[in-house]
């Protein structure tokens, strides 16, 4: 019983000395930024249900790519900003929508607006 505690201990203390952790993360993090107003109000008119709002601020075909984005929300009653990173003038701006689907089911999803010179440009 002795020799099976020894080699406990042992085998611990030659993990800690041994063990040097995670490695460091080979890909470089982005600045994170405040929440881009043009995706604000994006963000805003589809929680609002605003389709006026919406036409006004997307392209038919990003509002193509919203709704696939935002697929099997029907209904959406929360668009929730969550964080925002920025890359050589682009803006990432990433939201969590809440909403039920058609047969009535709670469902999220999570969907990002790229914004550039203060306009939305895609939606994925």
């Amino acid at each position: 019983m002795a020799l099976f505690a020894l080699g406990l201990v042992a085998g611990v203390v030659l993990h800690q000395v041994v063990d040097r952790g995670p490695g460091e993360n080979p890909y470089p993090t982005l600045p994170k930024t405040d929440e881009p107003a043009a995706a604000h109000d994006v963000a805003q008119a589809i929680q609002n249900d605003d389709a006026r709002s919406l036409g006004k601020l997307l392209s038919s075909q990003m509002l193509t790519d919203l709704d696939a984005a935002l697929q099997p929300i029907v209904d959406v009653r929360t668009a929730k900003f969550v964080g925002a990173v920025e890359s050589e003038g682009r803006l990432l701006s990433a939201y969590v929508a809440t909403g039920k689907t058609t047969e009535g089911t709670d469902f999220v999803v999570g969907f990002v607006l790229r914004v550039a010179n203060d306009q939305v440009v895609g939606v994925n």
